[in-house]
């Protein structure tokens, strides 16, 4: 964290929820001096999850604050304050995430940023196997090349050579 206040570093990948990361981390101080660039490829991991059990004792509730929740004024909302991306097609077109700039980061047009490169995504495929995958490549393949010193393209052979070795076909 002390790297985002002492500027040790050039760059950071930043999904629209790094936004107040950073600024949190590198203060007032700081401000003016981060920027914000589209990706050339956009990616995901996440996205917005609210469930109703059919056991609950207010489902009907629920429901409703789940709809609520997840509403485009909603989503816009969260967005001018956290950062957080809308998982919704209808709001990342709206005016308010359209125009969202950020005075921290330049009056960088975050809004238009964000909202392009969501379009650009792909829907990542979602499998049983999704954890013990991801637990293959942060813990084997990542830990490997940034705590071990492997070299990239043979962590990545690891890598895929559990994934063929310990996963139910």
């Amino acid at each position: 964290n002390a790297a985002f206040k002492n500027a040790k570093f050039a760059t950071v990948a930043c999904p629209s929820w790094m936004t107040g990361i950073i600024k949190e981390q590198a203060g007032p101080e700081n401000q003016g001096k981060w920027d914000i660039a589209a990706p050339p490829v956009a990616g995901n991991w996440g996205g917005s999850f609210l469930a109703v059990p059919k056991s609950g004792k207010h489902t009907k509730e629920a429901a409703e604050l789940a709809a609520w929740l997840t509403a485009p004024a909603q989503h816009a909302k969260v967005f001018g304050v956290n950062g957080n991306i809308p998982s919704s097609k209808d709001t990342l077109s709206s005016p308010a995430v359209q125009g969202a700039k950020l005075p921290y980061f330049g009056d960088t047009p975050v809004g238009k940023i964000y909202s392009e490169a969501a379009a650009g995504i792909t829907p990542a495929p979602i499998s049983r196997w999704d954890g013990q995958v991801k637990t293959f490549l942060t813990d084997n393949g990542i830990l490997d090349i940034e705590q071990r010193g492997t070299d990239p393209a043979k962590a990545w052979e690891n890598v895929r050579k559990l994934v063929a070795d310990k996963i139910d076909k």
